[in-house]
């Protein structure tokens, strides 16, 4: 009981301090530099709010017994959501170009989209084998959300696109561009990697820092290449192939509590 009190002030302590930041950063971006209204509470909600709430949701998952079809579906609409903001506000002046959205040639998209997803999948395959000799273990969370069924893999699949899109429209197509003339470019891959880690923390310490090192190479793809779509490809294939074919092979053990150690 005490223990679930804890929990449940810690995360009442994130929500408060995520929303109240929600609403002075944007004051803050407005005020200090050139941003637009709707760019500062975009930013705000993408580099504030949102990890503020994996960081509660985090313990929650942990010991809530996860519904996957009802997660899917919500983080479908929820990552839908963020795309589509990012699109709106960030094409407003520049069309697509100016976040990223552009064709290249078939083989340079085809040669960009595989060494990306080479890459990606080489994160994860790395990050299992330190794993491995470090003793770690995933957490029961990520094991959970894995489909099982014929019906929620048709799901999953629908979430990696979703997750392709939207992730890669609002952190790297969007932030990436508008934080670069305040923190640098790379100073923008390691603002918003570290942000990305962070919204995968249901995933334990080491999948925070597997899914930040795959922002950055998702970035670094998108800054090289000069176009945001071989990463939206790379992505949703690497949650494809991980979620879908080879996750009982990418996985670390998991531990006789279920928690991440």
């Amino acid at each position: 009981m005490n223990s679930n009190l804890t929990l449940s002030k810690r995360t009442l302590v994130v929500f408060w301090v995520g929303g109240v930041s929600v609403g002075l950063v944007p004051i803050g971006l407005c005020l200090g530099t050139d941003f637009a209204l709707a760019d500062s509470i975009l930013v705000a909600v993408l580099l504030v709010l949102m990890p503020a709430l994996a960081i509660a949701q985090a313990p929650l998952l942990a010991e809530a017994k996860l519904e996957r079809l009802p997660a899917y579906w919500s983080s479908i609409a929820t990552l839908s959501f963020l795309g589509t903001l990012s699109w709106l506000v960030g094409t407003r002046d520049g069309g697509a170009g100016a976040i990223g959205v552009r064709a290249l040639p078939v083989m340079s998209m085809a040669i960009w989209t595989t060494l990306l997803t080479a890459a990606g999948l080489f994160t994860v395959v790395w990050f299992r084998q330190v794993g491995l000799r470090m003793g770690l273990s995933d957490t029961r969370s990520i094991r959970d959300l894995l489909p099982k069924t014929g019906a929620e893999r048709r799901v999953f699949f629908l979430l990696s696109i979703a997750a392709g899109v939207g992730e890669e429209l609002s952190y790297r197509g969007y932030l990436i561009p508008v934080l670069m003339p305040i923190v640098g470019s790379w100073g923008a891959v390691a603002v918003t990697s570290a942000v990305f880690g962070l919204l995968h923390l249901y995933q334990g310490g080491i999948g925070l820092v597997r899914t930040a090192t795959m922002g950055g190479l998702l970035a670094w793809g998108f800054l090289a290449s000069g176009s945001l779509v071989p990463g939206i490809l790379a992505h949703t294939l690497i949650d494809i192939l991980a979620g879908l074919l080879l996750a009982d092979r990418l996985l670390l053990p998991l531990s006789e509590s279920g928690v991440a150690e």
